[in-house]
């Protein structure tokens, strides 16, 4: 028979695990509360609806697909991010390149609380 262990005046079950030759203290857990989590989901839609316009700009025109990577391989930062704002999208995204391809991280920028943020990597070489 399974008997409560007492720490201090509070009983915590003893879990026998199979594989292990000794007891251990399970730990109670609080009650969650998805409020926030749900709250953060609505607000990455926006971000969500804004990628997939971009990406799909990206992948059926091969004129801005080529007029980014050229910009990027000379390193025309400005030219980058003004065809990525071309595409339609309302978030303008933080936009990292390298010779590999170039990521694109949305965010609620400036708009407290900061909840979600979305990033997405596309290679080109």
């Amino acid at each position: 028979m399974r008997r409560p262990y007492y720490y201090g005046a509070i009983p915590t079950p003893i879990i026998y695990h199979p594989y292990l030759h000794y007891p251990f203290l399970a730990r109670e857990l609080p009650a969650v509360n998805p409020n926030k989590f749900i709250e953060s989901s609505k607000k990455t839609l926006p971000l969500l609806s804004d990628l997939e316009l971009c990406i799909n700009k990206l992948a059926n025109s091969k004129e801005l697909s080529t007029n980014i990577m050229t910009a990027a391989q000379l390193s025309q930062k400005a030219t980058v991010e003004q065809l990525i704002k071309s595409t339609g999208i309302k978030n303008i995204p933080i936009i990292d390149y390298n010779p590999d391809g170039i990521t694109l991280k949305f965010d609620q920028k400036n708009k407290p609380p900061y909840c979600c943020y979305l990033s997405v990597q596309l290679r080109w070489s």
